[in-house]
């Protein structure tokens, strides 16, 4: 699951060249996203706000949460 928000962080990355402020958000992301338990170590609000950058729907958002939560302890 990790790889996919990488691949998706860096095809948004790609796409925001033009937009300053979006490219910033998506180059602070890259670099959360360096570690594969990123998510383990920040609130659920900051996660929840990451996925959402992502482009992450607000419907599948919990569940890709709990997903990645779920990897890191070992579930």
């Amino acid at each position: 699951m990790i790889n996919e928000l990488r691949k998706i962080n860096q095809k948004l990355i790609q796409e925001y060249q033009d937009d300053l402020s979006k490219l910033k958000t998506q180059l602070i992301i890259e670099k959360i996203l360096e570690k594969d338990d990123c998510f383990f170590h920040i609130d659920i609000e900051t996660a929840y706000s990451i996925l959402k950058d992502l482009h992450i729907s607000e419907e599948n958002i919990k569940d890709v949460y709990k997903h990645l939560i779920d990897i890191r302890k070992g579930n």
